[in-house]
């Protein structure tokens, strides 16, 4: 169940307890209330008052015991919901940190918020891209078209797919001197709190998050041939 899901089922339980109340109230005051108090002959004024609390005490845990099971029952599939969310999160996350894909994250002006082991491959450290604007990684001539296109807002099939991009090597690297850039395909798309779906509906409100980008390392031809003879020798 998801948090806005158990809000609801909140008011609801809430909703449904105050129902019963005012129910069994009315109930007591209009019905039941002299009948009782006659018949059990309450004599002084303190005995009314303590007989009333204890009335109005009991009609609210009577309407409480009523509702309390599907509230409970909403407790018990939140808690189930969390705990399947933090299985499939530590999943998500030992393919994000094994994969040789280059996986991270730019937030709404570029600036990288998140990036996985696979920087290594540029010579970088664990969170040393970390706060890079990703217009300064890319090495090519051509990087004011492409800026865009990985910085993408877009969702499904408008975002962007295979763009060939070049990201420089860490200057701090020693492969920098030797290979002063990588060349990758990259896959981008917007992050948004909402579904792609609304995303997708114009005049509906919408909060970016950033953009997820994943750069597959390009590998030429010559570059298999290579490996093969080093194989070989």
């Amino acid at each position: 169940m998801s948090p806005e899901k158990f809000k609801k089922k909140i008011w609801k339980h809430f909703g449904a307890t105050l129902f019963l109340v005012l129910v069994i109230s009315l109930v007591w005051e209009f019905g039941l209330e002299d009948a009782i108090k006659s018949s059990i002959q309450i004599s002084s004024k303190n005995g009314m008052s303590w007989l009333d609390t204890g009335v109005h005490i009991g009609i609210i845990l009577v309407a409480m015991l009523f509702t309390l099971p599907g509230l409970v029952g909403g407790v018990q599939e939140t808690k189930k919901t969390v705990v399947e969310l933090g299985k499939t999160e530590r999943r998500y996350k030992s393919i994000v940190e094994s994969t040789n894909d280059l996986i991270f994250q730019l937030d709404g002006n570029g600036i990288v918020v998140f990036a996985n082991p696979a920087v290594r491959l540029l010579g970088y450290e664990d969170g040393e891209m970390v706060g890079e604007f990703i217009g300064d990684l890319l090495y090519m001539d051509s990087k004011e078209h492409a800026l865009p296109r990985i910085m993408t807002k877009r969702v499904g099939h408008r975002a962007t797919y295979h763009l060939p991009v070049q990201l420089r090597t860490s200057p701090n690297s020693v492969i920098s001197t030797e290979i002063p850039a990588i060349e990758f395909a990259v896959d981008a798309c917007g992050l948004w709190e909402e579904s792609d779906e609304l995303v997708q509906t114009r005049g509906v409100e919408k909060n970016f998050i950033g953009t997820l980008c994943i750069a597959r390392p390009v590998i030429k031809p010559e570059d298999l041939l290579t490996h093969k003879e080093t194989q070989t020798v």
